[in-house]
This record gives structure tokens, C-alpha cells and sequence, in this order.
């Protein structure tokens, strides 16, 4: 469940406490009638204005997307509903005939305090969803900064991002950093305060010299490191000092991964980036979308102010040559964007396994952050490991089972000597591939194995 749709669970409690209002209001106008003294219009009154302004919340509660629904349950109607057992209590206490209340007014609020104890603690949990890349054409018009860097955002966190939530845009960054204060992911480097970073880290030591020295190329990136003025022409800068600046390390980390490590972070000793090349397939931004992540990045930490941009605009670009990105438009929910009639380099390219797992068969698919897919041979010890908790049988059923429900079985990293980790691999591919394209991906997986002398 996510902040932009109703949360089933709150409304369905909104309607419970809709009802329980009713009911109390039942049982006061009936116990006032069976006892005499008892102040019928005074008690009715109070009990009326509860149970319908428990009505009127409950209506109003289907009108909020669950961000809101929540910020009114807990901010609003919670404490009425308190408020009413209260006074509830209060009334059979006042009256001297707390030995007749009934029992459910303990019960409803063991019920209470519980359900709202599980229900927030739920919706505590870190959510991630992982949407269709968004559609791309040529820009028309003229765009503001504030609308580049807007479109930067959209590439790394999606069209649909929301405030909290891991949303994952074309870009896949949230699948491995972290973009707040306090959210260190411990798989690549949080990029809260890069632009500043960026700028220190040029000059360091440890940057000229490892894992390569600056003037070295990079063989999988094919970039010369620390080189601004040799990165391909089609996403080098046009214009700017004659020296490395905080923009072309970020440009430079985005392109070519190993050419700088942050320690910590790498594998090999810190010398082997896990993230892709992300001008290679599966990701492949364009020119205008590098730049468009790179305005984000330089101005996303001063929320209005964009003086620290230093990319230009795209139809200020000299070196844009019309691979551009234009407005975003919003997928429906759940749309299948992977139909089955696409060959599978392009599927797997379009569900970005290729981001963590290196998949025999298919170009630049050698991503580390997950197991290498050689799943003709690992399927079948795995279904055997005493560990293992899910339901398959067989190879195709492992495999499926892998994508549809990722965490039934960890696979164990023997090189990092640990568990690959839990929670990485999106939950969302029901919703994202036709049966036809399930069907294909599981065949084409199924015989995946390792290189003859791996």
C-alpha cells in the first residue's frame, strides 16, 4: 500500500469505529430508559454529536489518500474515539451502574490500543515500489532549471515518487543509495551532500590514485579517469574551467563506477565498483538526462536555490544533439510494460536485472549486488539446502517462485562471506509481466549456467 491510494486497513477501521459510534449511542438512550433518574436528553445529546461526528469523519476518511488518512486518524480521530470511551465510562461511573456496563467497552479497547499498535507499526515499515521507466521524447520549448532538475528527480526516483518512500525511477539509484540524513542503506554511498562532496573530492589523494591513477582508462567504462575533455562527445561538457570540478565527478561516477570507490563500497578491496555504467544498457540515459540527474544532485539539498548547478540548460547545451527527455507521463498502477513479444535481452533490460546480476547470454548484464544467475546448476542444491523455505519442486518452479517472491529464499554470498541482501530485489514483477513474458523469462532462466571454465 502506498501514500497516493487508500489504505485498505485505516478505512476499514474508520468504518468500524463509524459503527461502534452508533452503537454506544443504542446502549446510553437504552439504559436511560430502563432506569429512572437518568438524564436522557443530556446523555442522548452527548452521544449523538459522537456517533455522528464519527460518521462524518469516517465519510471523510474516503476522501484522503493514505498519507493524509493517516495524518487524520491519528492527528483526529483517534482521539475521539478515546474521547468517547471516556465519556462512556464516565457516564456508567457518574451514574452508579458501572457494575451493568457492558463488556465491550473493555474489549473495544483492548481492540483498539492493539490494532492501532500492529496497524502503525505496518505502515512504519520502509515501502518500496518500482515504476515503469518513464516515456521519453524531444523537449519542446524552453525549460526552467527548476523543471531540469524536477525531470532528474523523476529519472531516479520515478514519476510517482513520494516523500518517505523508496520509488524507483529509470535511473534504479534508490535501489542502492541513499538520499536523507540517516538513510545509510550500506550498499553504496548515501548521496545526501554530494554536491558539496563533490567538489572536496576531486582534490584528494586517495581520488588521483585508487583504484586507478587519473590519466588511466577504465576498460569496462572505456573512460580515462580524471579526464573531463576525453569523456565521449556525446555527454562531455561544452564550456567551463580548464580543470576537474565537482560536476564532472559526478558525471564521472555516474559513467564509469570504478573509477573511483568510495572505501568501503566496493568489492575487490575497493577496487571494483557494484554499480552499472549508467549510459549502458540496461539503463542508457541520454545526454540531457546525465545533466538532468546532476541538476538534481547539485541543488536537491538547497530546495529552491539552484546557484550550485553548474550543467546547462538543454537548449542551452551546444553539445545536445536532441536525445532529450521531455514531460513525464505517469503509468497507471500495475501496468504491464513487458508484454512477452520483446525478445529477451530487451525484457531482462527492461526489468533491469542487469542493475544486480550477471546473466550468462546476455550483454552487459554483470551486475554483483545479487547472485549470478546460473540457475540450471544453483536451482536444484538450493531447493536441497536445508535452509531453503519456499515451495518449488523444480528448476522453472524455483525460479519462479525467485521473482515472484524474492525473499522465500536468500541466496548466501560465499564471497563476501554473508547472506546477499533481503529486501533488495522489487516484489512488484507480478504486475509488471504478462503471463506470456513470465512464462518466457522463466524458460530462458532456466537453462541459464556458468561459461564452460568459469
Amino acid at each position: 500500500m502506498l501514500p497516493e491510494q487508500h489504505d485498505i486497513l485505516f478505512s476499514f477501521i474508520a468504518i468500524l469505529f463509524g459503527v461502534f459510534g452508533i452503537f454506544v449511542f443504542g446502549n446510553v438512550i437504552q439504559a436511560c430508559r430502563e432506569r429512572e433518574g437518568l438524564n436522557t436528553t443530556l446523555w442522548g445529546g452527548i452521544f449523538a454529536g459522537f456517533a455522528l461526528a464519527c460518521f462524518l469523519m469516517t465519510v471523510h476518511m474516503f476522501d484522503l489518500v493514505q498519507a493524509d488518512q493517516l495524518a487524520f486518524f491519528f492527528g483526529t480521530y483517534v482521539w475521539v474515539v478515546v474521547l468517547l470511551l471516556l465519556t462512556w465510562g464516565m457516564f456508567f461511573k457518574s451514574n452508579k451502574i458501572e457494575s451493568q456496563s457492558p463488556p465491550i467497552i473493555r474489549g473495544m479497547f483492548f481492540w483498539t490500543v492493539v490494532s492501532l499498535s500492529l496497524a502503525g507499526y505496518t505502515n512504519w515499515l520502509p515501502q518500496q515500489r518500482s515504476d515503469p521507466p518513464p516515456k521519453e521524447a524531444a523537449i519542446v520549448g524552453d525549460v526552467t532549471m527548476e523543471e531540469f532538475a524536477e525531470m532528474g528527480r523523476v529519472i531516479i526516483f520515478g514519476a510517482k515518487q513520494v516523500a518517505g518512500q523508496k520509488s524507483i525511477g529509470k535511473g534504479q539509484c534508490p535501489l542502492c543509495h541513499g538520499f536523507d540524513p540517516a538513510d545509510h542503506m550500506g550498499r553504496c554511498p548515501n548521496l545526501f551532500g554530494v554536491e558539496k562532496r563533490s567538489h572536496d573530492r576531486v582534490k584528494e589523494e586517495r581520488y588521483q590514485n585508487l583504484p586507478m591513477k587519473i590519466g588511466e582508462t577504465e576498460p569496462a567504462a572505456g573512460i580515462v579517469k580524471g579526464k573531463y575533455d576525453e569523456i565521449p562527445e556525446e555527454y562531455r561538457r561544452q564550456h567551463g574551467p580548464d580543470e576537474l570540478t565537482g560536476e564532472d565527478y559526478i558525471r564521472e561516477s555516474m559513467m564509469c563506477p570504478t573509477c573511483y570507490v568510495v572505501e568501503g563500497f566496493g568489492g575487490a578491496g575497493d577496487t571494483k565498483s557494484p554499480m552499472p555504467v549508467i549510459v549502458k544498457p540496461p539503463i542508457s540515459l541520454s545526454r540531457v538526462e546525465v545533466n538532468a540527474v546532476i541538476a538534481y544532485l547539485q541543488s536537491k539539498d538547497t530546495p529552491g536555490e539552484f546557484a550550485s548547478v553548474t550543467v546547462p540548460l538543454p537548449q542551452d547545451d551546444a553539445g545536445n544533439t536532441g536525445g532529450a527527455i521531455a514531460e513525464v507521463v505517469e503509468e497507471d498502477d500495475g501496468a504491464i510494460f513487458v508484454t512477452g513479444k520483446e525478445d529477451i535481452p530487451t525484457m531482462i533490460n527492461k526489468l533491469g536485472c542487469p542493475l544486480c546480476h550477471t546473466i550468462p547470454g546476455i550483454e552487459g548484464a554483470v551486475g554483483e549486488l545479487g547472485p549470478k544467475l546460473h540457475e540450471k546448476t544453483n536451482a536444484p542444491n538450493r531447493i536441497k539446502d536445508p535452509n531453503y523455505k519456499g515451495t518449488a519442486t523444480n528448476t522453472k518452479e524455483y525460479v519462479r517462485e525467485s521473482i515472484l517472491n524474492p525473499g522465500a529464499y536468500v541466496v548466501f554470498n560465499e564471497e563476501a562471506g554473508e547472506a546477499f541482501p533481503d529486501g533488495l530485489m522489487p516484489t512488484t514483477f507480478s504486475e509488471q509481466l504478462s503471463v506470456q513474458a513470465m512464462d518466457k523469462l522463466v524458460d530462458f532462466i532456466s537453462q541459464t549456467e556458468a561459461p564452460a571454465g568459469s
